[in-house]
């Protein structure tokens, strides 16, 4: 608690956040959310697990990571997926447990999952697109023990929206989604993509979600991975992220609820310098780039990858524990950050931010090399195109 508290006042501090009260009114639950997090980072507090419980989806993104609507075959059957949350449970770090997909609600045994995860001592979240929660499914959101869901909304514009998410009525869906899980009390986070097709509609996607009662957002940056791979075009640059976390930091001193950009942890490096602070003291409490120092993604097979942007296997909870991949080679790798490459090994804000390990990653094949879109530093070596994974 006191690292939750020291990072949020930390960040309160450098981005002349006001949406204390939002917070404090809804402590209680915003606690059990964060359990076990260890200062605040990309994809907000670490340290959690993140169960992709499937690859089916009744939505087509455009840009889905997961490939989301591509159903696989080796899914993790109902027996499986809890011996799968039972090993999770193992790990000491391991707290609170985001459900997600493709869209989990489309897997008939979801609520006997999260409520079985429940039981055993999670705090469990719904990563969800929002568009088939009922009032029904609220309530039995409630009754299998979730404190919250995590919805997604990119652009205000529905027609837009609906384009981006491959099906007509979505936009509206997912708001009444959101407002039936709100009614029952459930903790909102929206989740948006920006990319150049809709950075342009930042601030008013930002008050979208504030006036949802959000309270947190995290502003995923398009990485080209999995469907994502065919709008590289529309990825951020390191100029547009040097516009973005300059915009960012003056749009949050608006909102109330913590916005936090996922895969641009360079966003950390920028509110550290702005006040001063030196990266060795903010390193305790700005994490940067969690992955496989605080994000632990499962495929819907069992795969363990350190972030689910970052497709390098870890080991296959069907045949390791959880533990040991927790502790494997992989992780360990990227918790090292002496083993960088590049300006990122250079830079006095390696422990602070780390670059982007997915778009390390996604442009070089080399998930240690330097982030090839730093807004901080010139890129070294102009990337024109994206290595297919």
């Amino acid at each position: 608690m006191v690292k939750q508290a020291a990072s949020l006042m930390t960040f309160k501090y450098a981005t002349r956040w006001s949406g204390f009260g939002r917070w404090v009114k809804d402590i209680s639950v915003l606690l059990k959310i964060s359990a076990g997090a260890i200062g605040i980072g990309c994809f907000g507090y670490p340290i959690h697990p993140v169960f992709e419980v499937t690859s089916n989806c009744n939505l087509r993104c455009l840009h889905c990571h997961a490939r989301g609507g591509e159903f696989r075959l080796d899914e993790l059957d109902t027996k499986n997926a809890k011996k799968v949350i039972e090993s999770l449970a193992d790990v000491r770090e391991f707290r609170t447990l985001v459900f997600t997909g493709g869209e989990p609600l489309v897997r008939r045994d979801i609520f006997q999952l999260m409520e079985y995860a429940s039981n055993i001592g999670f705090y469990t979240i719904l990563a969800t697109n929002g568009t088939l929660i009922t009032r029904e499914v609220a309530r039995k959101l409630i009754e299998a023990k979730i404190g919250g869901i995590a919805a997604s909304i990119d652009f205000v514009d529905p027609v837009l929206h609906d384009e981006y998410r491959g099906a007509s009525g979505a936009f509206e869906k997912t708001l009444k989604g959101i407002l039936n899980a709100q009614r029952e009390g459930l903790y909102i986070q929206i989740n948006i993509t920006i990319s150049k097709r809709n950075i342009n509609q930042l601030r008013e996607l930002t008050m979208l979600a504030d006036k949802i009662g959000a309270h947190v957002i995290l502003l995923y940056q398009l990485i080209p991975s999995g469907r994502g791979e065919n709008l590289f075009d529309e990825t951020l640059d390191s100029e547009y992220f040097r516009i973005l976390i300059e915009k960012l930091r003056n749009i949050q001193s608006g909102i109330n609820p913590v916005t936090v950009p996922v895969g641009l942890p360079e966003y950390f490096a920028y509110l550290t310098k702005s006040i001063g602070l030196n990266p060795k003291i903010a390193s305790h409490v700005f994490r940067g780039c969690i992955a496989g120092r605080g994000m632990y993604y499962i495929k819907p097979n069992g795969d363990v990858w350190p972030c689910p942007f970052l497709p390098i296997p870890a080991g296959n909870l069907k045949e390791k524990s959880a533990k040991e991949i927790w502790r494997s080679s992989v992780f360990n790798m990227f918790r090292d950050r002496s083993r960088l490459k590049g300006q990122c090994s250079r830079c006095i804000y390696r422990e602070v931010c780390g670059g982007c390990r997915a778009r390390a990653y996604a442009y070089t094949r080399d998930p240690l090399e330097s982030d090839p879109c730093c807004p901080l530093y010139k890129v070294e070596k102009p990337i024109t195109s994206v290595q297919k994974i």
